[in-house]
């Protein structure tokens, strides 16, 4: 199942008279946000709403109550970038996420340069990264088996890369 990232727009005057209003919305580009959130205000049992804010959030990353407009339009710009792109968008928010960058279009390109490929553990991940770049033919085949994995792998993490656990492969990023 894909997920979209989607947000519970709430009108705060309704809100503030004990009324729970308001719309989820997906930030899939399918409806116009700015057009969704004034028809929610219309709709407030509370005359002449304008203020609002978001009570909940799925796969958007960090918004916070207040995010404005321009942010939820960006999440969903960049969804959109994602798609478009091929990318899961659960990996790319986790990316994101482990990374300290908000969801962004630009995120999408700093991703694809980041990412370095996945396995079931970044040992294994380690193990088919020398054979894809030769460099397990430049370790004398008599000395192979005493190569260590496990601790390459650990000094790569410490040093290199990071690692996401995510649909039950770990991904791996390097720093930029």
């Amino acid at each position: 199942m894909k997920s979209t990232p989607r947000v519970y727009l709430a009108c705060l005057a309704s809100y503030n008279a004990g009324i729970l209003h308001g719309r989820w919305i997906e930030l899939d580009g399918s409806e116009d946000l700015r057009e969704c959130l004034l028809e929610m205000l219309a709709c407030s049992p509370i005359e002449d709403a304008e203020e609002w804010a978001v009570h909940d959030h799925e796969d958007c990353g960090h918004l916070g109550e207040y995010p404005g407009l321009d942010r939820l339009e960006m999440v969903e710009a960049t969804f959109k970038r994602a798609g478009a792109e091929g990318l899961d968008w659960e990996l790319l928010c986790a990316f994101c996420d482990h990374a300290g960058h908000e969801l962004e279009p630009e995120s999408v390109a700093l991703f694809q340069e980041s990412f370095s490929g996945s396995g079931f553990s970044l040992v294994d991940w380690c193990r088919q990264f020398f054979e894809d770049t030769g460099e397990i033919g430049r370790i004398p085949e008599h000395l192979r088996r005493y190569f260590d994995f496990q601790a390459y792998a650990r000094d790569l993490e410490i040093n290199d890369v990071f690692t996401v656990e995510h649909g039950g492969e770990t991904h791996v990023f390097w720093n930029n």
